[in-house]
């Protein structure tokens, strides 16, 4: 028998690694953005509203005492004394040349000081004003006739017009009004003068009419 000869088994070649599976595409995601700030919006400044006077509120004392007629004592009761009262404007024009810390005095001192009439404040706008007295008009407001001699209509045809002209009704005035004492139910009559009723000083300050027994009413 013959010998078989043996041969060594051949070495095997490495096994190549597998390749990784290649990983799935991930989809950026952007970055989420911080809110930016709003700028405030500049707002306009809002007009301030006009400022309302606290006026003049004195108490009547227990007895009222008599001006001397025709003196700004008497005029200044007289005034005050009309349902409408009187505004600085009218006070203004029938005590000149007073000013208007002179007619403030007169309120305070001549009035209750030494009279010893109260004084109270109402505020009106100029259509209330022009309506409560013959007056031609007050601030922003204009009317050229008496309130009387005209109709509603007519009255509300002035209030738009002057509307439309820029009147402001928000624009109030201090009205001043007598306070009599307790018990009291008109002033004191005045000393001196002509004897006059209310009705002829109610005549002379609204209409002008002269009053009775004087020179005036005689010509």
């Amino acid at each position: 028998m013959t010998a078989k000869t043996l041969t060594a088994p051949k070495a095997k070649a490495p096994r190549k690694p597998k390749a990784a599976p290649a990983a799935a595409a991930v989809a950026e995601v952007p970055a989420a953005t911080q809110p930016q700030p709003v700028p405030p919006t500049p707002t306009q400044p809002q007009p301030k509203a006009p400022r309302r006077s606290k006026g003049i509120t004195i108490a009547p004392k227990a007895e009222a005492k008599a001006c001397r007629w025709g003196t700004k004592q008497a005029i200044l009761v007289d005034l005050l004394f009309r349902s409408g009262g009187a505004s600085m404007a009218e006070l203004r024009e029938a005590l000149s040349p007073w000013q208007d810390s002179t007619i403030k005095s007169g309120l305070s001192w001549d009035m209750n000081a030494i009279k010893g009439y109260g004084i109270r404040t109402t505020h009106e706008n100029g259509y209330q004003r022009w309506l409560a007295t013959d007056y031609a008009g007050m601030g922003t407001f204009k009317g050229e006739s008496h309130p009387d001699d005209s109709n509603e209509a007519e009255r509300a045809a002035l209030l738009a017009q002057n509307l439309a002209d820029g009147y402001d009704p928000g624009e109030v005035f201090a009205v001043y009004h007598i306070v009599l004492p307790e018990g009291m139910k008109a002033p004191v009559p005045h000393i001196g003068g002509p004897h006059i009723t209310v009705a002829d000083k109610m005549n002379l300050l609204v209409f002008g009419d002269p009053l009775p027994g004087t020179k005036e009413a005689t010509q």
